[in-house]
């Protein structure tokens, strides 16, 4: 086995059965999704990170206690990875954890990472001259987000009972899916939105859905507060 470091951040590795020359375009990905992540959601506190392949049930996901995340991939699908791990560093960039009522709220949040980094990572690799297989290979990872969102199961965000079922299970994934295909805009066009995810964490749990967006506004840094006020409308009739 081998430990590859990425090379722009350093102690962020790949764990990995390929060397480096084997594994290089999915450091790329890696590498380039922490960059955006960088830009958009940056980090509270900057902490080591190992990547793992892992196949089980519980993979993906990821571990804050022991800085790691693990994918459910191969080395050479660098469109699931780049999904997969744009998912996880969203979760992994929320320091503390988010209350059980909100859950349903990250993981949709989270999947919506999933294709807004991945649009922007297909837009950085187009133009990258010294990574020709991954510049020709840009557009799919669109396509792959594009296709992702279809696989979903239409979910009412102004209905307070169908917010009710996703707070007792989180885990709906086409449900979750269709909400991120309704947030996805708000966040392209208000891209400043990600700064405030990272304090998902720091609402306290016994607040409902409408005074927990009102705390995470004032809570999180004043440039992102329109924006969350935004996303409350999306969810305002489902909030009383």
């Amino acid at each position: 086995m081998y430990l590859l470091r990425l090379p722009e951040h350093p102690g962020c590795y790949l764990y990995s059965e390929y060397n480096a020359r084997k594994a290089d375009n999915f450091l790329v990905v890696l590498d380039e999704i922490i960059s955006l992540f960088d830009m958009y959601m940056p980090a509270r506190e900057v902490l080591p990170l190992r990547v793992s392949l892992v196949h089980s049930e519980e993979s993906p996901c990821c571990f804050r206690g022991s800085h790691e995340i693990y994918l459910n991939t191969e080395i050479q699908y660098v469109s699931q990875a780049a999904y997969q791990f744009a998912h996880e560093m969203c979760h992994y960039r929320i320091p503390y954890l988010v209350a059980e009522n909100l859950k349903w709220l990250e993981e949709s949040i989270c999947e919506t990472a999933s294709h807004f980094y991945m649009r922007r990572l297909a837009h950085t690799l187009s133009a990258k001259s010294n990574h020709t297989a991954l510049k020709e290979y840009a557009p799919r990872f669109v396509s792959y987000s594009e296709n992702v969102l279809k696989d979903c199961r239409k979910v009412d965000l102004h209905s307070p009972l169908q917010i009710r079922r996703m707070e007792l299970n989180c885990y709906l994934r086409e449900e979750n899916r269709c909400v991120a295909g309704q947030l996805l805009p708000l966040f392209e066009t208000r891209p400043v939105l990600w700064q405030a995810v990272p304090f998902l964490g720091d609402i306290p749990p016994e607040f409902g859905l409408s005074d927990s967006f009102m705390i995470w506004k004032k809570i999180s840094p004043a440039v992102c507060r329109q924006a969350i006020e935004e996303m409350h409308n999306i969810f305002e009739s489902a909030l009383y």
